[in-house]
């Protein structure tokens, strides 16, 4: 199978090595032309793209199978911080998804669409008891209406498309007492009363597989196992750690008691379930 990858800084990196494990035909795109040599060892093809560029986008699409969106980016360095950038951010989302609608409207040999979105998209759920794929989207702020707005643009195409709502995700090289390192005794804005809401990497890439072995559609939550609350959760880790803990400001709800059985029954057995493994490289 040919599959296009866009993004591949974290997980697209990962999913880009095993999916040329498997015998597919990978191109991959990155905005770095320093990254073309790593790329090019463990994929057959890149380029050198923004995801908004429609030229390239159309060029990049050309005989693929399978489209994998597992963008990221909006981050920029300024007085020495880095900081996110809410056009950058709405451009690598946003309008990543309108050159691929552009090119797709041109001609396009595409089967299948799988976009790695994120659960802050539903914002607060509407304070619903529990929320599924069902529940109807309340995104509180910019960042949550960007999910929104690249998701509705990618199912507008008429491909069939698998949207995987993600929780934050983990694993190596970013295992949570690295993160919690740079994050302990600080304040965060973010709601601590919300789900943990957390994915393994490698889990992620086995969603992107089962989308594409059994043609998945339409919309799925992605997260393990872990029942309790971000503050509980990263407050164990941080005790385990001995870091002083992170402060949650909840400036804006977060979704609670959401479900991600919907994934379970489709076929997702997940590898670390109960996120114990995050050091480890689980597709190897």
């Amino acid at each position: 199978m040919k599959i296009a990858i866009v993004g591949a800084a974290y997980t697209g990196l990962a999913a880009c090595r095993y999916l040329k494990q498997l015998g597919h035909h990978i191109t991959v795109t990155t905005t770095k032309e320093s990254r073309k040599n790593e790329l090019e060892a463990v994929s057959d093809k890149v380029i050198v793209m923004y995801g908004s560029d429609e030229a390239k986008m159309k060029e990049l699409l050309e005989n693929q199978d399978v489209l994998i969106l597992t963008v990221a980016g909006g981050m920029v360095e300024r007085d020495g911080k880095t900081v996110m950038d809410p056009e950058l951010y709405r451009d690598s989302y946003v309008g990543t998804a309108a050159s691929v609608v552009s090119a797709c409207n041109s001609n396009s040999s595409l089967s299948r669409i799988i976009f790695t979105s994120s659960l802050n998209a539903y914002g607060d759920g509407n304070g619903e008891a529990e929320i599924t794929e069902e529940t109807k989207a309340n995104p509180l702020n910019p960042f949550q209406e960007v999910y929104i707005e690249t998701e509705k643009l990618l199912n507008s195409i008429g491909i069939d498309t698998c949207i995987f709502r993600t929780g934050t995700i983990h694993g190596p090289g970013r295992e949570w007492k690295n993160q919690l390192k740079q994050l302990s005794g600080q304040k965060v804005p973010f709601d601590g009363q919300s789900d943990a809401m957390i994915i393994h990497r490698d889990d992620v890439v086995r969603a992107i597989e089962l989308a594409m072995d059994k043609e998945l559609s339409g919309l799925y939550n992605l997260f393990n196992e872990v029942k309790v609350t971000k503050s509980e959760f990263f407050a164990a880790v941080c005790d385990a750690e001995k870091l002083d803990h992170v402060e949650w400001l909840n400036l804006s709800p977060g979704p609670k008691n959401v479900s991600n059985q919907k994934i379970k029954d489709a076929g997702l057995n997940f590898l670390d379930p109960d996120a114990e493994l995050d050091a480890i490289d689980l597709l190897n």
